[in-house]
């Protein structure tokens, strides 16, 4: 029977014999697996950070602008408007980057569920149509929340609720405003309302606050509804509220 002979190499302090891997054949080696480090957290936060800050320097410029009805010298609320939802993109492609990552994108349909994929086409899709101040309005309070999270500002966080609910009571007054502007054909509000409705049931699925209030809504119309003499939207109502009032249980169960 044949012994096979392990050789050692000596230590740099000569205390001891260690097994060393050029004894061992290239094929037979163990190798260890070293992650790779990479800069592209580095410059997913700063593009996250420099997102928000944009949202809300010029969205804040913008937004006074447009509440006090100021001229539009120099096209400084046109520019702040449009800088403002590049700014949003950037934050929300830097968070979808960050949590898939480029090279593992989901299907379309799971990106889609997610909110922060809505609010990244819908602020493409407000960019290249007319300004508004409710298109504008959530991505400032989102920012804002963002950036007292990170910084750990308190006082804006205690607010979160609030805030929450601003932003969900603002989506609805879009929709109110981008159907009279529909109703009046005003350049391509019909489109931009199909695409908002279809987020927005998105939101009524699986965003709490955006649910409580379509069911508060609910409860304030079914009285009137239910007692209609038409037996069709009587029953059509009545299944669509169940469902809803489902859908509404399973939320609060996953809380």
């Amino acid at each position: 029977m044949s012994s096979t002979k392990t050789e050692y190499a000596p230590v740099a302090n000569g205390s001891a014999d260690v097994p060393t891997n050029a004894t061992v054949a290239p094929g037979d080696r163990k190798q260890k697996l070293v992650r790779k480090q990479t800069q592209s957290k580095a410059w997913k936060k700063a593009l996250w950070l420099a997102g928000h800050s944009s949202v809300l320097v010029f969205g804040l410029t913008s937004l006074v602008f447009q509440v006090f009805w100021l001229p539009n010298k120099y096209y400084i609320n046109s520019i702040s408007y449009r800088l403002a939802l590049v700014g949003a993109m950037a934050a929300l492609f830097a968070t979808s980057s960050h949590r898939f990552g480029m090279k593992s994108l989901p299907p379309i349909t799971t990106l889609l569920a997610h909110q922060n994929f809505q609010y990244l086409i819908l602020a493409v899709a407000w960019c290249l149509t007319f300004k508004s101040i409710f298109k504008l309005i959530p991505y400032i309070l989102v920012s804002l929340l963002q950036l007292s999270s990170f910084q750990k500002i308190n006082v804006v966080l205690k607010q979160q609720d609030f805030l929450s609910s601003l932003i969900a009571y603002d989506e609805l007054f879009l929709i109110i405003y981008l159907l009279v502007r529909t109703l009046f054909f005003r350049n391509t509000s019909g489109y931009q309302l199909v695409l908002f409705l279809g987020f927005y049931w998105l939101r009524i699925l699986y965003n709490k606050e955006t649910g409580n209030l379509f069911m508060a809504i609910i409860g304030k119309l079914d009285g009137k509804v239910s007692t209609m003499k038409n037996p069709k939207i009587v029953k059509a109502w009545s299944k669509a509220k169940q469902y809803l009032e489902t859908k509404d249980i399973d939320n609060d169960s996953k809380m």
